[in-house]
């Protein structure tokens, strides 16, 4: 996982390094290990970045050397997640999901916990391998997520109350636009929902024309 800031570029790999290189001349500006890989994006907040590891725990470090601000656990699961966590900064929180389908809003400087939302139950803890969670997109003042149980979610980003729930499967990436949320389902189906109320105003069936051996 890679992001850029400024001349460096900073790096958090799967096995429990993160690091900082120049972009110009390749130099190693500082290097570090953690006790497990990361498995999430890399986000950036003035001199901190963010990333979460395969425990679920999610860690501030400080983008000049390195240094651990604050770290965060978040309940672990028994199985290593195929998916990749997501991030989102949004003021003054830093939002993400882990393995058990959990949604936890953190202060950004002190890596507080400002709210939690569980989406799943207990039973999730054994089989989170095959959970999968989209990206975790904002428009300011609601949060939006879907995964494959069939379940979207708006969430309140003030106090992470459900704001709705539909019941699409989806592990993509939703699109927000005006009043419009745009996703397409794991079935092939491409869908329009309202945002405010999460209504289905359309579906199209994406695999109309193909025939099911060009499906896959």
């Amino acid at each position: 996982n890679f992001l850029l800031s400024g001349e460096n570029l900073l790096v958090a790999d799967n096995i429990a390094k993160y690091y900082s290189v120049n972009i110009n001349s390749g130099e190693l500006n500082w290097s570090k290990n953690n006790t497990y890989p990361f498995n999430s994006e890399i986000k950036k907040n003035n001199d901190k970045i963010f990333v979460v590891d395969y425990k679920n725990t999610l860690r501030c470090y400080n983008i000049n050397d390195g240094t651990e601000c604050w770290d965060l656990q978040t309940e672990n699961s028994f199985t290593i997640s195929n998916s990749k966590f997501s991030l989102i900064i949004v003021d003054d929180m830093i939002i993400f999901n882990n393995s058990i389908g959990d949604i936890t809003a953190a202060d950004i400087e002190t890596g507080l916990i400002v709210w939690q939302l569980p989406t799943q139950s207990s039973n999730i803890i054994n089989e989170t391998y095959n959970f999968k969670v989209s990206k975790l997109v904002s428009d300011g003042n609601s949060l939006f997520f879907s995964n494959n149980k069939n379940e979207f979610y708006s969430v309140d980003l003030k106090n992470g109350i459900i704001n709705w729930k539909n019941e699409i499967s989806s592990s993509i990436t939703p699109i927000i636009t005006g009043n419009l949320i745009f996703t397409v389902s794991d079935e092939g189906y491409l869908l329009v929902i309202e945002k405010n109320k999460g209504n289905i105003i359309r579906v199209t069936d994406l695999f109309k024309n193909y025939k099911l051996k060009k499906r896959k």
